[in-house]
């Protein structure tokens, strides 16, 4: 079989196991764990979200989503206001409608469809991919993109571009899936790793660090902080406790933040649980320029 160049480094790559029907490769030089797929095999299935991926998002985000995305926004913004904002892969526009509270101008990118409607809906400006948007340098304080570094074919070019665009002193902030999480080392893969080409990269904290080392990014770095967070079965408590104590028109305003307490202490805990050792399920970069 013919083995993919790594999309970091260029350097060669070497199989590292098998995901599904698909081979894994790892780089020779760099490390860097990635699909043995083409470039069109991943833009055909990572750019073409359809009614489906809308329908999911609706049925499992929640109250404890939108407090999540509360947290980032409340980091990156630091009680300033009136930032401009792009959120790379914005979906429904839950993170979004969290910077809008902070008087943010904000703008999203998504390849699906229907996101027009929730920026219609929420009143945020809908750009193209980055590569294509001819955005101005230095013109976003903040860019965030979670969850989606690990759909795209090329990843040092498209950070090329976000760093082009995001201001001096400004912040990126990403998240991808934990290559290095504990399940993933103990090849207890089942629900931690997505079948390429749905996934197409796989970063462990050391790889998306020697990314941001690349050139062409380094010289563009002020300060880069990596580390893991996260572990799913936070989510699955939170869960079984809405199905038990479910909230309705009737519930009293000390029961909805006994609730909101909750749900705050259980980030706290989904957050914190992920970081010791690296194992955790989620990675996340913040980013300075300088």
């Amino acid at each position: 079989m013919m083995m993919k160049k790594c999309p970091v480094c260029n350097g060669p790559g070497v199989k590292e196991r098998r995901v599904g029907k698909y081979c894994l490769s790892k780089c020779r030089v760099c490390s860097f764990v990635y699909a043995n797929v083409t470039d069109e095999e991943i833009e055909q299935v990572n750019f073409n979200f359809g009614e489906f991926v809308k329908c999911h998002y609706r049925e499992v985000q929640s109250g404890i989503d939108a407090l999540w995305f509360d947290r980032i926004s409340t980091s990156l913004t630091r009680g300033r206001e009136g930032l401009n904002v792009l959120d790379i892969g914005c979906g429904n526009g839950v993170l979004l409608r969290q910077f809008q509270k902070r008087s943010c101008v904000c703008f999203g990118s998504d390849p699906s469809p229907w996101a027009c409607e929730y920026a219609e809906q929420y009143g945020y400006t809908m750009l193209p991919r980055i590569e294509e948007a001819g955005i101005a340098p230095n013109f976003f304080d903040i860019i965030t993109t979670t969850s989606t570094l690990e759909h795209v074919a090329r990843p040092l070019e498209h950070l090329k571009h976000i760093m082009a665009a995001v201001n001096h002193g400004g912040v990126v902030y990403l998240t991808v899936p934990n290559y290095g999480s504990l399940p993933i080392r103990l090849h207890l893969v089942q629900g931690r790793l997505v079948n390429p080409p749905g996934h197409c990269n796989y970063f462990t904290a050391k790889t998306l660090r020697n990314l941001f080392m690349q050139t062409g990014l380094k010289e563009e770095i002020a300060q880069i902080r990596v580390r893991s967070y996260g572990i799913p079965e936070i989510h699955a408590v939170y869960g079984w406790f809405s199905k038990k104590t479910p909230t309705t028109a009737h519930t009293s305003q000390s029961h909805k933040t006994k609730r909101t307490f909750l749900k705050k202490a259980l980030i706290n805990i989904y957050y914190w649980s992920g970081t010791p050792f690296g194992f955790g399920d989620k990675l996340e970069a913040r980013i300075v320029k300088k």
